[in-house]
């Protein structure tokens, strides 16, 4: 298969998940199905707590990861990863559940999933057995790695920091090429 992957980047906290929350409603709007999930960030403090990931097609959550211990989750740097969570968000992106979206959206692609943990093998499926097209949100600092690991040769480069003030005019442009 040859999917086309949409990549939104930015720096920390430049509005990434906003722009795909945004993006999503704007795509639903025009009558486009979209699948996959969000991961909202939440706070403490002036400072991100957590994760909650959220079934785009059902709206149900779950807590993915926070900075507080919790038994049974795995810590990875400065959070607490919920196995939950990750059987919640595989089974979002299980192709039997999104075969007739129009669209697939992952918030985020990164670091477990270089290591073959997290989606990784959830999107291996996604490439191999659905012709779709998919957005994902990856850290600027992965991008090349991402592509490389997932062999993506089919891309587009949202540049968060670079669209600015742009983000609605964005969105519209990406929901025109998603569409086709």
């Amino acid at each position: 298969m040859n999917n086309k992957v949409f990549i939104i980047t930015g720096s920390q906290g430049s509005g990434k998940t906003t722009f795909l929350d945004k993006l999503i409603k704007h795509l639903k709007a025009e009558g486009v199905s979209v699948g996959g999930f969000i991961a909202h960030g939440f706070w403490n403090n002036n400072e991100r707590s957590g994760f909650e990931l959220e079934n785009i097609q059902t709206g149900e959550k779950i807590i993915l990861c926070q900075t507080n211990p919790a038994k049974g989750w795995q810590k990875f740097r400065r959070f607490y990863f919920n196995p939950e969570g990750f059987a919640f968000g595989n089974k979002v992106l299980d192709p039997a559940n999104l075969g007739k979206t129009d669209f697939i959206a992952i918030d985020e692609v990164g670091p477990f999933e270089l290591e073959n943990r997290g989606w990784a093998q959830a999107i291996k499926l996604l490439l191999h057995n659905i012709d779709k097209p998919m957005i994902w949100v990856v850290r600027k600092s992965l991008i090349k790695e991402i592509l490389s690991h997932f062999s993506i040769n089919d891309f587009t480069i949202l540049d968060i920091d670079i669209a600015g003030k742009e983000v609605d005019r964005l969105v519209f442009i990406l929901s025109k090429e998603i569409k086709g």
